[in-house]
């Protein structure tokens, strides 16, 4: 980016990083207020431009395009589940009762919940389908070591397969849940999580 203009503007930029921070977080909120409605590839800088209240140049300064922030985004997201799942897994390494388990069911739909905004769009009908199939390979090792494996005589192609059947199920009752907010807490919908996608593959696994 050789504008005089442009290079002024990106070395006030490294001036002043809570307006730059700012501006990226705006940019960003217009994008997944867009991409909440509307699928991708209709999605223009343009639109997003103006309804964060900037011009083309500053988005080019934060993003090479569209799915480049959809990307940064999703890393983000991917490496916070990741985080979530290895915390899960030391306590589980420890105590894998039931309780714990409910716990460490807790902590990731806490975690989905914190992130809502981003979960609803990805997970929802104009989402990112890589993102669910990324997503479930975050959680397969954490079923696997504690919810199927140490209970189970099934193949492993048999255990994947029960993997994509209950995870798939999993991930789309709490897009449901963030997306049709009712009566039922964070709480209760880990009991449900426990219920359906451990209690239920542990006794498939055992048939």
């Amino acid at each position: 980016m050789n504008c005089p203009i442009a290079l002024c503007y990106a070395y006030a930029m490294k001036k002043r990083p809570e307006q730059t921070a700012r501006t990226k977080a705006e940019l960003e909120q217009a994008f997944w207020q867009l991409y909440s409605t509307t699928p991708l590839e209709k999605i223009t800088v343009g639109a997003l431009c103006e309804r964060a209240g900037y011009n083309r140049g500053t988005f080019y300064l934060h993003f090479r395009d569209l799915y480049a922030l959809l990307e940064e985004r999703e890393e983000a997201l991917l490496a916070g589940m990741t985080e979530c799942i290895e915390a899960c897994m030391q306590r589980l390494a420890k105590d894998s009762g039931k309780l714990s388990l409910i716990a460490a069911c807790t902590d990731v739909v806490l975690f989905y919940e914190r992130n809502k905004v981003y979960i609803r769009a990805l997970l929802g009908t104009r989402g990112d389908s890589s993102f669910m199939h990324r997503l479930k390979d975050n959680l397969k090792p954490l079923w696997r070591e504690y919810v199927l494996r140490p209970n189970t005589a099934r193949s492993d192609d048999e255990v994947e397969l029960m993997l994509e059947y209950t995870l798939t199920g999993t991930l789309y009752m709490i897009s449901d849940w963030l997306t049709h907010p009712g009566e039922t807490s964070a709480s209760d919908l880990a009991h449900l999580v426990y219920d359906f996608a451990i209690k239920d593959a542990r006794s498939r696994a055992q048939d």
